[in-house]
């Protein structure tokens, strides 16, 4: 992700225009959201991650928004830092941050009946060393398989000059896939199936590589992964990773970057060969600069016309886009509704889907005029 100045905020700051088909509506306006989770047993909510370091509940029918977590004192909003990702596993949460000296922690809270997170029940499962304010990748996914998947970015600085995207012996620009059971030894399990398990020399937590920034993902009803990879100079990327063997999609794939900025050579010393290239790519320029994913909407929802379309928009263009897909073929993309801002997510619950903007609204989106 790429977090820019007011300047830019301001000058996309226009209503949002909608085609016939969809339209998009501010339903609540909190500082810097960048996710919206639900847990399964408090259907009547969902869960906000706020970049400086709060999580809230919202309720979806009072409005009302509570605090139910403050880490605020443990992170700093610097460049690409802060409070970015959520999970709920069970009875617990699993939150993904920067702590003060700008390195990624995975941390536990066990989580009451009424949502409050029991903060002298806090685990560190992970602590990744950052040697660069950006790049951290920041989303963290309870899987189909109950497993916590976690984006990490390259370390960052531009380029990937410490080449960690394609090292397996390094955690950064992977996918990681653990356990978050601990064990006599260790705050976590590593899966006997992850790709990685066995490999001299490699970390056992790794399930996919060639990653730059999956600032987002997410999977699909098919369990597939879909990425959005926030690229360089030139290209961004959304990458499909089917599933296979009963396993979610993207065990040992190979994303490609620093070898590859979407379809293109990148770093030339970097030579493995991407197993996934990406299903879509565009250019910086009018389409944006800095790719915000993003979900796969089933073929039953009730929008007609979101059935069974990748959804996902761009920091700089402030466009909801869909990808037509036939299968996992793509069959076309369409700009759904512009002018959101700076769009940092492209999230789906239970209650529907919702764009997360920098400037702190979170819209709806809903069927437009017949």
């Amino acid at each position: 992700m790429k977090f820019f100045s007011s300047l830019l905020l301001a000058l996309v700051a226009f209503p949002a225009a909608s085609n016939s088909q969809v339209r998009a509506t501010v339903v609540l306006t909190v500082a810097t959201p960048l996710a919206i989770v639900e847990r399964r047993v408090d259907e009547n909510a969902a869960y906000i991650v706020s970049r400086p370091g709060r999580i809230l509940r919202w309720e979806y029918n009072t409005k009302k928004v509570s605090t139910v977590l403050n880490i605020s004192s443990l992170t700093t909003t610097g460049n690409e830092r802060g409070l970015l990702g959520l999970a709920f596993r069970g009875d617990f949460a699993y939150i993904n941050y920067t702590n003060t000296n700008g390195h990624t922690v995975i941390a536990e809270y066990a989580v009451d009946k009424s949502g409050i997170f029991r903060t002298s029940s806090r685990r560190e499962l992970m602590t990744i060393l950052q040697p660069y304010a950006n790049h951290n990748g920041g989303d963290i996914v309870t899987g189909p398989d109950n497993m916590l998947y976690i984006g990490m970015g390259d370390g960052g600085s531009g380029g990937d000059p410490e080449r960690n995207a394609l090292n397996t012996s390094s955690l950064l620009g992977k996918m990681l896939r653990i356990d978050p059971t601990r064990t006599s030894s260790k705050p976590y399990t590593i899966p006997t199936d992850n790709p990685f398990v066995g490999v001299k020399g490699a970390r056992p937590e790794i399930w996919s590589i060639g990653l730059r920034n999956p600032w987002r993902f997410s999977f699909d009803d098919d369990k597939n992964l879909w990425v959005a990879d926030v690229g360089q100079n030139r290209w961004e990327e959304i990458n499909l990773a089917q599933a296979k063997n009963a396993l979610p999609g993207g065990r040992g794939s190979n994303f490609g970057w620093s070898a590859y900025e979407g379809k293109h050579r990148f770093n030339t010393d970097q030579t493995a060969p991407a197993s996934v290239m990406p299903i879509y790519e565009y250019a910086h320029g009018s389409d944006g600069c800095s790719v915000s994913g993003g979900v796969r909407v089933s073929k039953t929802h009730p929008i007609v016309a979101l059935r069974n379309k990748y959804l996902f928009s761009d920091y700089c263009s402030g466009v909801l886009k869909g990808l037509q897909l036939q299968g996992t073929k793509l069959i076309r993309s369409s700009d759904l509704v512009k002018n959101l801002g700076s769009v940092v997510a492209v999230q789906q619950t239970s209650r529907g889907i919702y764009v997360l903007a920098f400037d702190g609204k979170i819209y709806s989106i809903t069927a437009g005029n017949p």
